[in-house]
């Protein structure tokens, strides 16, 4: 029975002549318990990433769920601590899960530096934590952190250095990777594709790694039928030169749609045409395959790029300015009739070019590509590239627009677009066209003799390959702590955090975790603390290479790290540990939902 007044979620059965209490469904911590149940989740998860920082990394044995599955080696922070999840303890898991969070967000982001800030983050929450049991605030210290923290930023800012050159791109990609093969091939890629270049890494079909570069841009949807590609040079590969483009998002159902095109083109000269549409009916593909002459006029038909109907005018709206078409939407009622008859005046992003014969009542040769002279000014619906190339997967342009206005206009609005990008696939969306524009493609093929290896080699390359494109980007700084290390000098020298004791802690507190780097680097390796004694008396810049034991100029000796990286594993640390001190009470439900997305 219920007792009368007090709340449903409390149930009191009475017995005997007693009341026993059912479990209740929430359960409060409160202070001295809810900071010691934090840190002991904090430092369960720290100290399972701390030995995977530096170049010389320990692994940690992840167990697979399935039977007989060999464990997960795995040296990445961010990935181990994904790994971890529903700790016995559900006080300590609270602080487990509270830096899980930080760390998978910025391996997400960056693809590097969550093991240097899991480190920094236990510092400041140990030191921090003492100085809240002796009496000190928790909100003025979380108050003073940050104002610590734009000191040590812009310290950090002044050591920022452009990266370029082959050797360079090699050495950070080493220091990332630690695979030196892999190293040099992604150094001589980015030399070439630049920040904004496509990438595409694939399985190999060899134990070498190999890479090629291409010419132009090229997209992830193939010929929507592998007949379409027979009769050329190479098997599963169509090349077709100065070939007409007609791009939509149309739904291609009557073959009779396209003889009046087919017929406009024909008479105009053209030997190909590349059709790009969102659906094509089986009577339409089978209308394409029975082409008999396609020595006379080739017709290939390739699926619109994007998974979404945002993403499929973004991808036309970018080939429209490279070969200088109109694109076709279903949503503005165009039709493939459209082409046929002068298009009224476009929006500046996909403005076109009209230009018929009246005396003639047809369209002009120039219809599908430039003028008799060369110029590349729209004139009709129809676009032009130097050369097209269909795969079974893939399609690409090579265009030989010599205007390049309109291509500078719509490169500088994705540009801006970037800057305004509100979340991290969108900002990756725009990056991604802004490569296709640029047209900077290479491709890295990765084999191994064991596949499991070969699969790893594959995601460490593109998790290199981002930290790449960010330290083109956004600049390097001295690497292996040295670069923490150094910012010390500028917190020291703030006189103004000497004003009181909250200043005063948070300054030391930091000045600590700034150490903590390249003193778990050193240990690591391997070298106890008489090898970081050495340092003192070297020039700002210095460090110990922990492969060789040598003090040498880190900078010269290719030890580096990106600069936003480490920008932004010290503030994800400095903040997190910061709000994580001020955690006065932890409040359980009885059934929390389970969840292994952070």
């Amino acid at each position: 029975m219920r007792r009368t007044g007090d709340s449903p979620s409390r149930l009191y059965i009475k017995f005997l002549r007693g009341w026993i209490v059912a479990p209740v469904t929430e359960r409060l911590v409160f202070q001295p318990d809810a900071s010691l149940s934090l840190q002991r989740g904090i430092n369960l998860i720290v100290d399972a990433i701390r030995p995977t920082l530096g170049p010389i990394p320990r692994t940690v044995a992840v167990s697979q769920a399935l039977d007989g599955k060999p464990p997960e080696l795995l040296d990445k922070g961010g990935l181990i601590a994904r790994r971890i999840s529903d700790l016995p303890d559900r006080d300590a898991d609270m602080g487990a899960m509270l830096l899980r969070q930080m760390l998978w967000q910025l391996y997400e982001e960056c693809g590097d530096g969550a093991a240097t800030a899991a480190v920094i983050f236990q510092s400041i929450y140990n030191d921090g934590l003492k100085y809240l049991v002796a009496g000190g605030n928790a909100m003025r210290l979380r108050q003073c952190l940050a104002e610590c923290l734009d000191i040590v930023l812009a310290a950090l800012a002044e050591m920022t250095a452009p990266i370029s050159g082959v050797e360079q791109l090699a050495q950070l990609a080493e220091c990332i990777c630690h695979d030196r093969e892999l190293s040099e091939k992604l150094g001589e890629i980015f030399d070439f594709i630049g920040e904004h270049g496509q990438l595409d890494v694939r399985r190999g079909h060899t134990r070498a790694i190999e890479r090629d570069y291409m010419k132009g841009m090229y997209w992830r949807r193939g010929a929507v039928s592998r007949a379409m590609l027979s009769g050329g040079k190479e098997t599963d590969r169509i090349v077709m030169n100065d070939a007409a483009i007609l791009l939509s998002d149309l739904d291609i159902e009557d073959p009779r749609d396209l003889l009046p095109v087919i017929s406009m083109l024909m008479r105009a000269g053209a030997k190909s045409l590349l059709l790009v549409g969102e659906k094509f009916s089986e009577p339409v593909i089978n209308f394409i395959l029975n082409n008999k002459k396609p020595d006379e006029f080739r017709l290939v038909a390739v699926k619109t790029p994007g998974s979404t109907p945002d993403e499929r005018r973004a991808h036309l709206s970018d080939m429209a300015v490279i070969t200088g078409a109109i694109p076709l939407f279903k949503a503005a009622g165009d039709t493939l009739a459209s082409p046929l008859t002068p298009p009224p005046a476009p929006p500046r992003s996909i403005r076109g070019r009209v230009d018929t014969d009246p005396s003639k009542g047809r369209t002009s040769p120039q219809c599908f590509g430039g003028t008799e002279g060369g110029s590349h000014s729209r004139n009709s619906h129809f676009g032009q590239a130097k050369q097209v190339w269909v795969e079974r997967t893939m399609f690409g342009l090579v265009s030989d627009r010599e205007d390049q206005t309109e291509l500078t206009e719509h490169l500088a609005d994705l540009l801006e677009l970037v800057e305004y990008a509100t979340d991290q696939e969108s900002e990756a969306f725009l990056r991604e066209r802004i490569g296709k524009i640029l047209g900077g493609v290479a491709i890295l093929r990765i084999g191994d003799a064991v596949p499991t290896r070969m699969h790893s080699r594959i995601a460490i390359a593109k998790e290199t390959a981002k930290s790449l494109r960010r330290a083109l980007r956004d600049g390097i700084v001295p690497g292996g702590g040295v670069a923490l290390l150094a910012c010390r000098d500028a917190l020291e020298s703030a006189q103004y955090l000497a004003s009181d004791s909250d200043a005063r802690a948070a300054k030391r507190i930091l000045l600590q975790a700034l150490e903590q780097p390249i003193h778990t680097i050193c240990h690591n390796a391997g070298f106890d603390s008489a090898k970081l004694a050495e340092l003192h008396g070297n020039p700002g810049g210095y460090g110990i290479d922990v492969r060789s034991g040598a003090i040498v100029d880190v900078f010269e000796a290719g030890i580096v790290d990106v600069a936003s990286v480490l920008e932004s594993a010290l503030r994800g640390a400095v903040t997190s540990a910061a709000l994580a001190l001020t955690i006065d009470v932890l409040l359980h439900h009885k059934s929390p939902e389970q969840s292994y997305t952070p």
